[in-house]
């Protein structure tokens, strides 16, 4: 896939405004530790002689910039993909997923990647929560003339996430998912048939919201995609630079490294998921 060596990142900065889906997720938080102006301190002492260093850390939800679901984010019933019990799911001083946690595709989230740039097949033009369908996706990719292969990981080009970016108005960024670009129930069967490996897109959440079927139920396309499918998600993917090349060349298909990092038991992880072309 890889021809041309043209990089490309798909993350978002890792800082404390960016978007990501509300509940239980909380913005990162950048701390330093240790700075140079610490040096300057009469009440410093410092441990290394004449050489001096920085030292920082960071807190936040897994679930809070381009990420990664893990098969254990997301089931219906009491049972995971591949029937595995939702008890494997614990709490304790290093919990987590004892089974499907994203540690395991540490090695593995590398391969062919498809951009589907629904947004360009709409004239660059999506009204705000248009419910993308089976038929977008297929219209698009026939439109770009892209075939899906078996193991595939796809991008779904919406333009959400750089609508964040260009209003920085606080109240309404606070109801900016209501409503918000994503896929249609319809879309789970063309994943299953199409037997692809990941899907992502630039929007929090993957799916529509709220969901258009019953409002008061939270993203329910994750159980059948993560816990039904064993499918990965992927969230808050930046793609416009991407979607330019491939524009101008007219290739979507690219080598996609976007390992997850090693943390065990966890249901997702921050990635800087690089495609080559």
């Amino acid at each position: 896939m890889i021809k041309k060596g043209e990089t490309f990142s798909l993350a978002i900065p890792i800082d404390n405004i960016g978007p990501m889906f509300p509940g239980n997720n909380y913005a990162p938080q950048h701390l330093m530790t240790l700075t140079g102006a610490d040096y300057q301190s009469v009440d410093y002492t410092p441990h290394n002689g004449d050489m001096r260093y920085a030292m920082d850390a960071i807190s936040m939800s897994l679930h809070a910039t381009t990420s990664w679901d893990a098969l254990s984010h997301a089931w219906y019933g009491d049972s995971l993909y591949n029937g595995y019990s939702e008890k494997e799911i614990v709490s304790r001083r290093w919990g987590g997923a004892r089974k499907l946690g994203i540690e395991n595709m540490k090695e593995s989230f590398v391969g062919r990647g498809i951009l589907i740039d629904v947004l360009a097949y709409k004239n660059d033009s999506i009204p705000k929560g248009y419910l993308i369908t089976r038929a977008d996706i297929e219209n698009t990719l026939k439109k770009q003339g892209t075939q899906v292969q078996q193991g595939d990981m796809v991008l779904i080009r919406t333009g959400v996430i750089p609508s964040w970016y260009e209003n920085t108005d606080t109240e309404s960024r606070s109801e900016f998912h209501r409503p918000q670009t994503g896929i249609a129930r319809d879309v789970v069967l063309w994943i299953k048939e199409s037997k692809i490996s990941a899907i992502a897109a630039d929007n929090m959440g993957l799916e529509r919201q709220p969901n258009p079927h019953n409002p008061e139920i939270i993203s329910p396309l994750h159980g059948n995609i993560l816990g039904d499918l064993g499918v990965y998600i992927g969230e808050i993917f930046y793609l416009e630079d991407l979607a330019a090349d491939c524009k101008k060349d007219g290739v979507y298909e690219f080598f996609l490294a976007a390992q997850p990092l090693n943390i065990p038991g966890a249901t997702a992880s921050p990635i800087n998921p690089i495609a080559i072309k």
